[in-house]
């Protein structure tokens, strides 16, 4: 049951799920909403170190009937050379705590996969943009990224990831300036559903004028693998252009 609080100043939404809203307001704490009883929850502090950056997720694990907080701290400063990968931790409303587990393939020998900002939660997945680095790196260079879906199975508490539409991978050998403009070309990228399948958002600057958005529906989805087909491109409206939710 959620305890109430007086105040909480200058909150931000980082997800819902089933009526239930994730906030993080000014201070290091996160908080959990349920405007329907008008109560609200703050959550304990985190056990990790304050790190560069922490990506937040949301959503209910069908399998143990329970509420999860997903935490995942970077830190970007190299440590002896390398890129640390990041660590997760676990917050669940039935024990009111956190505790960290492994990053669960967030990891290979020579690369890190960095969840970015918290999308959605869907049928017991949370959904991130995120982007792949090498761990060694002599200085940060955006176009050493590359940018792709990771995802968090709450009841196996396992990461996955997701290579965008092939069209977002154009590169050209030994330049660099071809792959990260392939990137660019759409921003505001954002995962939604569409007509009960995954799909990816965006807006096209680079588009013959006037701007366009496309939208890529992930198809024959297993909850690990799957392809994108580009499913329409539109114009928007006079005067929007900003993705809503």
């Amino acid at each position: 049951r959620f305890i109430g609080l007086e105040d909480v100043e200058s909150p931000s939404i980082l997800g819902h799920c089933n009526g239930i809203v994730c906030l993080s307001p000014c201070s290091d704490n996160l908080v959990l909403c349920n405007p329907t009883i008008k109560e609200i929850k703050l959550l304990p502090k985190s056990d990790l170190p304050d790190w560069w950056g922490c990506a937040v997720g949301f959503g209910y694990d069908p399998k143990s009937k329970d509420y999860k907080v997903s935490r995942i701290a970077t830190y970007q400063a190299e440590i002896d050379g390398l890129i640390p990968p990041p660590r997760v931790e676990i917050y669940s409303i039935s024990t009111d705590s956190w505790r960290e587990i492994k990053n669960n393939s967030l990891e290979t020998d020579t690369t890190c996969f960095f969840p970015d900002y918290f999308q959605m939660y869907f049928q017991g997945i949370c959904y991130w943009v995120g982007y792949e680095q090498p761990k060694q790196s002599v200085e940060y260079e955006d176009e050493e990224q590359k940018p792709m879906v990771i995802f968090f199975d709450t009841g196996d508490e396992i990461f996955h990831h997701i290579l965008f539409p092939d069209s977002f991978y154009m590169y050209e050998e030994g330049s660099a300036y071809a792959y990260e403009m392939s990137y660019i070309m759409y921003t505001d990228l954002r995962i939604m559903l569409w007509n009960g399948s995954i799909a990816l958002f965006g807006f096209n600057r680079f588009s013959a004028f006037p701007d366009s958005y496309g939208v890529w529906v992930l198809d024959g989805f297993d909850g690990a693998k799957g392809s994108w087909t580009k499913h329409l491109t539109f114009e928007p409206l006079g005067g929007i252009k900003r993705v809503l939710e």
